[in-house]
């Protein structure tokens, strides 16, 4: 009789274990998986354009180290719903494609101004006051430079010369300082 209940156990408990190890186990307590680390999401990117907002306007400089100026109005815009910096305003005179003379706003001077900072979704009209002496020139070239403030990303437009609706002559002297922006919105 010892013999047959070794005997039944066995046959009653070979099969389980086989069942059991071909499971392969495990562990009672499920494991959670790792919490979800998705970095943040990034700022919207600036996108900035700029056009024309009006003509051209050639006066006799009040500043007697400079011959001409030349109001240029300029709508600048950010639609991306980023932001920028306004690096730079450059006006290029040119002769068969050779720069004849050159005048510059730099960021410092439009952070003094108070332009520097263009915001996200905005649009503003600025009349740039630029001043030279150059009389021989065939060609103005105007840019401006901008930075995204959150990619550091550098942004550079050129204004059509002909997105301007024309140029008009003004016999009164500008009598504002002799580089300036002039916030017009």
């Amino acid at each position: 009789m010892h013999r047959f209940a070794r005997l039944l156990s066995f046959v009653v408990l070979a099969p389980l274990l086989v069942g059991l190890t071909g499971c392969g186990g495990s562990d009672a307590t499920p494991v959670a998986p790792p919490p979800s680390s998705l970095p943040p999401p990034a700022p919207p990117a600036a996108a900035i354009s700029v056009t024309a907002a009006g003509r051209l306007v050639v006066h006799p400089s009040a500043n007697p180290t400079f011959a001409i100026a030349l109001e240029t109005p300029l709508k600048i815009q950010e639609t991306g719903g980023g932001r920028a910096v306004w690096a730079y305003a450059r006006l290029s005179l040119l002769k068969k494609g050779k720069e004849v003379e050159r005048n510059d706003f730099g960021v410092t001077d439009l952070r003094g101004l108070g332009v520097s900072d263009i915001a996200a979704n905005s649009s503003h009209t600025y009349d740039l006051i630029f001043r030279f002496n150059a009389s021989d020139f065939d060609e103005v070239a105007v840019t401006l430079g901008f930075q995204d403030a959150n990619s550091g990303r550098k942004i550079t437009i050129d204004v059509p010369p002909d997105s301007f609706p024309g140029v008009d002559l003004n016999l009164t002297p500008m009598s504002i300082p002799s580089d300036t922006v002039v916030r017009i919105d």
